[in-house]
């Protein structure tokens, strides 16, 4: 006897549509839920990568400066911590040694004294300058790392000058300097192309020191006055920076202010109308027998004391020790020359930027 099979029972074709919609549907919600969840893990994969980075780069820039602070602390971290020869170049200023008026500001400003033919000696002069704070060592690294400044030999600026050392001055910036050559060469900085107002570096010695500072208050006046630009106090300041034992060799230029805010100076200054003798001048700066221009340090070691040259200074020039501080000012064509007592930083300004002919 033969059985028929019965046929499989084929759901009804409207069965069929709802369930294939149901199972579209979940696969659509799976789907849509995946992709939502994998675009909040790569959201927060690269925030997360972000953060990272940013720390990263944190950490590193922290690791670098941690690095030049080791090495800068490992430099002497401030001016003072520097080697300085004090035993050796340092004296308390005797008026038979010295014999300079050292005055106050009032008494400079109220008497012109820059109008006069003597150098002098003014006190307290930074009182007042954002330079005390701005300009110590850490902190003048932070706040002008990239300022552009011009280095040379202490010997190369004394006989040519900053301005006609040409390429004797190597252009570099100040935290280049003084992390990587001022403790490691005979490099000086003495760059007079920093002119007023700069946007900040030389406004922190500000009031600057009359007579500069006719110019900073009324530059107009000063050049409608019809006085020659020779004899006018410029738009500048010079920035000086060196460390011990450092400093010009014997010279001259126009009348100057010379103004330590960190560290000493030891000045030998010879009258200008002695020193216009040349063979005079030639025995006070070498020594004939061996004519090779010394350093400052080594001239105050090996000729100060021949040939007269003490007896010389003492009775027709000056020898001074310039505390921070404290203004040297410089008539026109007086002969000098200067030495660093320990790290020291300075400005200057030089009436009409021309040398003595």
């Amino acid at each position: 006897m033969s059985v028929k099979r019965a046929k499989k029972s084929s759901p009804p074709p409207s069965s069929r549509s709802k369930s294939s919609d149901t199972a579209a549907t979940s696969a659509n919600r799976i789907s849509k839920g995946t992709i939502s969840a994998i675009v909040v893990i790569l959201a927060l994969s690269y925030d997360n990568f972000r953060l990272r980075y940013r720390a990263s780069n944190a950490e590193s820039a922290n690791r670098s400066l941690s690095s030049n602070e080791e090495e800068i602390k490992l430099r002497y971290k401030t001016w003072e911590e520097a080697p300085a020869s004090y035993e050796e170049f340092d004296h308390d200023n005797d008026p038979s040694v010295c014999r300079l008026p050292i005055v106050t500001v009032e008494e400079w400003e109220k008497n012109k004294m820059w109008e006069g033919e003597t150098p002098v000696i003014v006190k307290n002069v930074t009182d007042g300058w954002k330079a005390l704070q701005h300009w110590s060592k850490e902190e003048l690294l932070r706040r002008y790392p990239d300022v552009v400044v011009g280095m040379g030999s202490s010997k190369e600026l004394g006989q040519t000058g900053p301005d006609q050392a040409g390429s004797a001055l190597t252009r570099t910036t100040i935290y280049d300097y003084v992390v990587n050559w001022m403790h490691s060469s005979n490099k000086y900085v003495f760059d007079r192309n920093l002119r007023l107002p700069d946007g900040g570096f030389l406004e922190d010695c500000y009031p600057y020191p009359m007579p500069t500072r006719m110019y900073e208050e009324d530059p107009d006046a000063l050049f409608e006055s019809g006085m020659p630009e020779n004899l006018m106090w410029k738009d500048h300041l010079a920035l000086t920076i060196g460390h011990d034992t450092q400093g010009l060799t014997f010279h001259r230029h126009n009348a100057a202010w010379n103004t330590v805010v960190f560290g000493a100076k030891r000045w030998i200054l010879y009258d200008a109308e002695r020193i216009a003798n040349i063979t005079r001048l030639k025995t006070m700066t070498r020594d004939i027998r061996n004519p090779i221009q010394l350093d400052t340090a080594n001239w105050i070691r090996k000729l100060y004391n021949k040939d007269d040259r003490k007896h010389e200074i003492r009775n027709y020039g000056h020898d001074c020790v310039q505390r921070a501080g404290e203004m040297m000012y410089v008539p026109r064509g007086w002969a000098h020359m200067v030495l660093n007592i320990g790290d020291t930083v300075a400005v200057v300004s030089e009436r009409g930027l021309d040398g003595v002919n």
